[in-house]
């Protein structure tokens, strides 16, 4: 992990997500990379005799926030790593797909929203919508959590899948941490087996004979409660999940009671994609697929 990249809209969530980089990038001794979206918006015309537009003096005053942000990071960290602000006009996750392909960026760190949804209220509209579509993995950072490192770290899987391209994104970011992974394979009591357990085990341990893991199974009637079982025992840093197709996060974090309780622990969550460092898919979003610069 050298190049890491973090959003901020200068809120309380972001400023969380932001101290969670910057221990990161300081750990590394990588890049960090601060950005803001302006959302656009019809600011109207000049008025007579001006010669600068509305959208580039906000663009102004927000850049001018984000390095003297950018500023205050690098005094109190003595510029022990790399840091660079970009600003500008578009959607977030526009924004965050262009700079992750342009800066070979190896991993976004976001601050989660509260919303109306439960799973708003986890993940946030704009950090849903760029983990389905992310070109990287992407750390979501819940408000209230606070920095442990990078120390423990249980993968969540139902082994239902090809396991290989999430394994190597993990053990690719967690290599300068000395991370103990631990590989979970929840089944839920209604989940049937698509492929022996065993040969997805036997198929870990033979691509992955010099990584330090540990894989353990769990049944539970549903995955996330399999998840919040094993870190009520087993106390860690931080929860990945693959992120399989669209939608995914929405089957994940049903809507039960049960459900809700689960990810109340403040436990940062590491999205890792199926198709990793590819270039954008076309978004569906309305008006919004376009960058705008």
């Amino acid at each position: 992990m050298k190049t890491i990249l973090v959003p901020t809209d200068f809120s309380a969530n972001a400023a969380n997500a932001i101290n969670y980089a910057v221990k990161l990038a300081d750990q590394v001794k990588g890049k960090l990379i601060l950005c803001h979206a302006l959302q656009s918006q019809i600011l109207g015309l000049p008025e007579e005799g001006v010669t600068i537009s509305p959208e580039k003096l906000l663009k102004a005053s927000y850049l001018e926030e984000l390095n003297k942000l950018g500023r205050s990071i690098q005094l109190e960290n003595g510029f022990r790593f790399e840091l660079e602000t970009v600003c500008e006009d578009g959607p977030l996750y526009q924004l965050l797909a262009d700079v992750a392909v342009t800066r070979n960026v190896d991993l976004i760190v976001m601050g989660t929203r509260g919303a109306s949804t439960f799973l708003d209220k986890l993940i946030g509209t704009n950090t849903l919508n760029i983990i389905e579509n992310a070109l990287c993995p992407v750390l979501a950072i819940p408000a209230k959590a606070t920095f442990t490192g990078f120390q423990k770290l249980v993968y969540a899987s139902d082994f239902e899948k090809e396991e290989h391209v999430y394994l190597q994104q993990l053990f690719q970011l967690t290599e300068p941490f000395d991370t103990q992974v631990h590989v979970l394979n929840v089944k839920a009591e209604d989940q049937l087996d698509m492929v022996a357990d065993g040969q997805i085990v036997a198929e870990i341990a033979k691509e992955f004979t010099r990584k330090p893991y540990q894989i353990s199974q769990l049944k539970a009637g549903h995955v996330v409660e399999g998840i919040n079982a094993f870190t009520r025992e087993n106390p860690v840093d931080v929860v990945a999940v693959a992120i399989e197709k669209r939608g995914f996060l929405e089957t994940l974090f049903h809507k039960s009671v049960s459900t809700q309780l689960a990810f109340e622990s403040n436990l940062p969550l590491l999205a890792l994609p199926e198709t990793p460092f590819k270039k954008p898919k076309p978004l569906t979003q309305k008006k919004e697929a376009a960058f705008n610069i």
